[in-house]
């Protein structure tokens, strides 16, 4: 298992984040969760859990206390996962629903 440890602040899209890492926990805090919609599909989803999955790593992506997105090592995935069929990641309504329809949709 690969162990990180970060503390950084990021820029992407509309948005800004704190990635903050400690052992296999890495979780980022984002100031504007509409930032993520544009960059998030299924096939992304995928690639990103199967990713951290083979090396031990769990994302979690918060708002505040709002948990938006969990992916990685030891997520079992919830109910819109599973009909979405993306393994390992556990996800809010609003980014279900944008993975569900893909890009080029306007935000719900």
């Amino acid at each position: 298992m690969l162990d990180v440890s970060a503390d950084v602040e990021i820029d992407f899209g509309a948005g800004r984040g704190r990635l903050v890492a400690d052992g296999q926990d890495v979780v980022l805090e984002v100031d504007e969760p509409s930032a993520l919609i544009g960059v998030v599909d299924r096939q992304a989803l995928r690639t990103l859990a199967a990713t951290l999955s083979q090396v031990g790593l769990t994302l979690r992506v918060r708002r505040g206390d709002r948990l938006l997105l969990s992916a990685g090592h030891g997520i079992e995935p919830d109910n819109l996962s599973r009909l979405l069929r993306i393994p390992g990641v556990r996800l809010s309504p609003l980014l279900a629903l944008r993975a569900a329809l893909g890009r080029g949709h306007t935000r719900p």
